[in-house]
């Protein structure tokens, strides 16, 4: 039997499209770019640092001392062929600054903590 068919899917959260535009034009172009190149990986799980503690399952982007923070959902749909939709989901983007309560960690950690990344209300699709 072959692998399933593989489709990536990027996906912002409205809190993670707040953070970008608040950081320079520079710093989120450059985020962005480095997320859209998970398009043509095979598993966007191996390719950045994984998170430790209280965000354990999720990634880092790093552009400088800004991080975007990502996890993987997979999704598998059988009906007659498998297909594997793998849903790249960033939830904070920021400055890593630590110690300070506006650390992107520290709001990750907040955004986890709260449950809000659950909800499918509160993203969509990223189009490059």
């Amino acid at each position: 039997m072959s692998d399933p068919a593989r489709r990536i899917r990027i996906e912002w959260t409205d809190r993670a499209r707040e953070c970008l535009r608040s950081l320079p034009k520079k710093v989120a172009k450059g985020l962005v770019e480095k997320a859209d190149k998970l398009y043509g990986c095979e598993d966007p799980r191996l390719v950045h640092k994984p998170l430790v503690g209280p965000l354990a399952g999720y990634y880092r982007i790093t552009y400088g001392r800004y991080r975007a923070i990502y996890r993987v959902v997979e999704d598998e749909i059988a009906n007659g062929d498998v297909l594997v939709t793998i849903t790249i989901q960033f939830i904070a983007a920021g400055k890593r600054e630590e110690r300070s309560k506006h650390d992107v960690y520290e709001l990750a950690c907040k955004i986890v903590e709260m449950g809000i990344v659950d909800s499918r209300d509160d993203h969509e699709q990223h189009s490059s």
